[in-house]
């Protein structure tokens, strides 16, 4: 959740393996410019970073031009979360620069048409949802399934803010409780909705066990570790490992037959890249990313994986 611009049936049989979610066709549903079938067919194998979290900075009238430049130099492509008033101009971007913008919608749940303006976001070619915050209920409210029944249907791609929230208003009453966004409710949307894959922002801050035990036993549930964690954890990285803990270690269960991505042993693949900063700081969240995964002896397989394969495969990215 950045505080640099403002925005805003149950229980499937599992069957013997859990399947991963569906992957994308990046060429569905957006009529790409001549320059964006280009970029297609230009990107390398090796290209390398996805971030699911990066907010459409609505105070920077150059924030679209800025964040090609910055993709250009990264090999960045951003999942640019979108308020529903900006979309054509992310849309139009995301024409011309395919691999390097990916547009999702950042819509109010809470708000009366907002299932119109998901049916619109799909017509014209988005690919996900997020970042959702600042609801009036918890995630797992009835009142938001129709919501959820559409991103199914689609088999979108929905980033959830989870964990502490911050505070705009201090001299007023405000309607926001972080303990609404708990990653708990994530579990009931998973099962609920299997085709949608779920991301958490932020890992659950602070209830970093929950939020990889629900990842452990749902396919579709994936978190990233923007926000303050990886800074105040920075002198215990490794404490990760207590929380993802499951890699090399004598634990089995029959149960427990959950599919990863490229089936991969570590723990740490239920984690995917997000950086929910400015422009100019996504770099610095690449590193800190690369701090723990030393510090937690992330294999090198997992650590390309985290930094984009994931989320490469799940938006049908040229790889």
């Amino acid at each position: 959740m950045s505080d640099q611009v403002s925005r805003r049936k149950f229980l499937g049989a599992l069957g013997a393996a859990a399947a991963m979610p569906k992957v994308f066709n990046l060429s569905a549903g957006i009529p790409f410019s001549e320059a964006g079938r280009a970029q297609i067919a230009s990107r390398k194998p090796t290209d390398g970073i996805v971030d699911a979290h990066v907010h459409f900075d609505e105070k920077n009238p150059n924030f679209l031009s800025d964040l090609v430049k910055l993709s250009d130099r990264l090999h960045l492509t951003a999942c640019v979360l979108t308020p529903f008033a900006y979309r054509k101009a992310v849309l139009e971007a995301a024409k011309s620069h395919p691999t390097q913008i990916v547009p999702f919608g950042a819509v109010d749940l809470d708000a009366p048409d907002v299932v119109k303006q998901v049916e619109e976001l799909h017509a014209i070619g988005f690919r996900g949802l997020g970042e959702m915050e600042f609801v009036k209920k918890p995630y797992n409210d009835p009142s938001y399934f129709p919501v959820y029944e559409l991103a199914n249907s689609y088999s979108w791609i929905v980033l959830f803010h989870t964990g502490i929230v911050l505070r705009r208003k201090f001299d007023e009453p405000e309607d926001v409780a972080s303990g609404r966004m708990r990653p708990i409710y994530l579990e009931e949307i998973a099962r609920r909705f299997p085709r949608i894959t779920v991301l958490g922002a932020h890992c659950g801050n602070p209830e970093y066990e929950w939020a990889g035990e629900i990842a452990r036993w749902n396919p579709n549930v994936f978190f990233d570790l923007s926000g303050s964690s990886l800074s105040k954890m920075q002198s215990r990285l490794a404490d990760l490992e207590k929380f993802f803990w499951w890699s090399n270690t004598g634990w089995h269960s029959a149960e427990w037959k959950v599919k990863t991505p490229n089936d991969d042993p570590s723990a740490f693949i239920k984690i995917v890249f997000g950086s929910d900063v400015g422009l100019n700081e996504i770099e610095s969240v690449v590193n800190q990313y690369r701090r723990m995964f030393d510090a937690c002896s992330v294999p090198e397989r997992t650590r390309q994986m985290i930094m984009g394969g994931t989320l490469t495969q799940m938006l049908g990215l040229p790889a």
